[in-house]
């Protein structure tokens, strides 16, 4: 889940940038701390965020997103540190370009999705069914010694 505006830092005002913070990273916050409670109560347990290439990449017109996303990517290793002896994995996918409702708007400029595909090694966008793998991979048993993790999910656009 996230939110994203497009707009130079300038142009945001402090309550913008405190909007976009709050649904991006403080409700994670929120809801991964009270499952956090009874998940470390129970001894086990799987929390996945959601973060995004923009956590890592310095992408223009991202400010408070990119802010936002590498605030989630930091926050999960200190639940994931904090809450590892108890049974309890704290992991995030970080998918690149997915062709979503979030970003159609986007792709939809004359140029804008070749300019995109341009970037990504593997020369696509990704798609919402290539990120549900690595979710179900990291909310199951078999990954239950991997904590602290960021999963780019981007045809390799991180490498670039």
């Amino acid at each position: 889940m996230g939110i994203n505006d497009r707009r130079p830092i300038l142009d945001f005002t402090e309550d913008e940038w405190d909007h976009i913070l709050q649904v991006n990273l403080s409700t994670l916050f929120g809801v991964a701390q009270a499952a956090g409670r009874y998940m470390v109560a129970q001894g086990s347990g799987r929390i996945l965020a959601l973060s995004s290439v923009s956590g890592l990449l310095a992408h223009h017109s991202h400010g408070p997103y990119a802010a936002s996303k590498g605030g989630v990517n930091q926050l999960l290793r200190v639940m994931a540190r904090e809450w590892a002896e108890a049974g309890v994995t704290v992991n995030a996918l970080a998918p690149g370009y997915i062709e979503t409702p979030l970003t159609a708007g986007e792709l939809a400029k004359p140029g804008k999705r070749a300019s995109l595909e341009g970037m990504v090694p593997a020369g696509r966008l990704g798609t919402p069914d290539e990120v549900t793998g690595p979710a179900l991979f990291l909310s199951s048993r078999h990954a239950g010694f991997i904590t602290g993790h960021v999963m780019y999910i981007d045809g390799g656009r991180t490498l670039v």
